[in-house]
């Protein structure tokens, strides 16, 4: 190695490196450890809007009824709590009542791409839509069997008479408007019965062990035997 190069091309990044610091406290002054900080901030952030995009699996259910899209239920799954798109997958099932709800029949079955993943939906007899965003590789026919047994216990409750007797003020509770039935524990336990090994990761880990299990084979054959 040339010693006297590295030293120089040392000295010189070092010294760029140092003439964007003294800018950086010349323009921003004391703010400059909180403008890196917060630039990292966003660096962070995005890196996480990045990765719950690329989750696998049933992300979040949500139901509503047509006529006034009073939301019923808003739930985000176990391997999906604090997803930070979880605003934006609430938001496309309320465009879908607001823009389609009524002309969905009871028990059809409906699917809509969008950025975030796909949103699959049916509705009941009774005027109320139910809702699942899962990511794209997760199955249609599995989603539909969670939606089915969803419909199924909610034909046991008196939704219009509870969403229309049901004092106003109570729809500012969180645990009240995210459930207002009480039937997360039921969903969890259908979703459990239809979740992947690999749901939840923003990778296929089957892949990724096939991939080691490869590697190790490989390490442990012994080698070809000379001719």
């Amino acid at each position: 190695m040339d010693y006297k190069r590295f030293s120089r091309v040392r000295g010189e990044s070092r010294a760029a490196f140092d003439a964007i610091e003294d800018w950086m406290s010349e323009v921003f002054g004391d703010n400059r450890e909180v403008l890196l900080a917060e630039l990292k901030g966003e660096d962070d952030a995005d890196l996480d809007l990045a990765v719950a995009k690329r989750r696998r699996g049933m992300r979040y259910f949500a139901a509503g009824r047509v006529r006034d899209r009073r939301m019923f239920c808003s739930l985000l799954f176990p391997m999906f709590q604090g997803d930070p798109h979880e605003r934006s997958y609430r938001e496309a099932v309320e465009d879908i009542l607001k823009v389609a709800g009524s002309s969905v029949q009871p028990r059809t079955r409906h699917k809509l791409s969008f950025d975030l993943g796909v949103l699959y939906f049916t509705a009941d007899a009774r005027g109320n839509m139910y809702g699942i965003v899962a990511s794209e590789c997760f199955p249609m026919a599995e989603t539909f069997k969670f939606l089915e047994e969803m419909l199924d216990v909610y034909e046991g409750i008196d939704i219009p008479g509870a969403l229309d007797k049901t004092d106003v003020s109570l729809w500012s509770e969180p645990h009240f408007r995210d459930d207002a039935f009480g039937v997360r524990e039921l969903a969890e336990a259908a979703w459990r019965k239809l979740s992947r090994p690999e749901d939840g990761f923003s990778y296929d880990p089957s892949a990724e062990y096939m991939a080691a299990e490869v590697a190790s084979a490989a390490a442990l054959s012994p080698p070809p035997a000379r001719r």
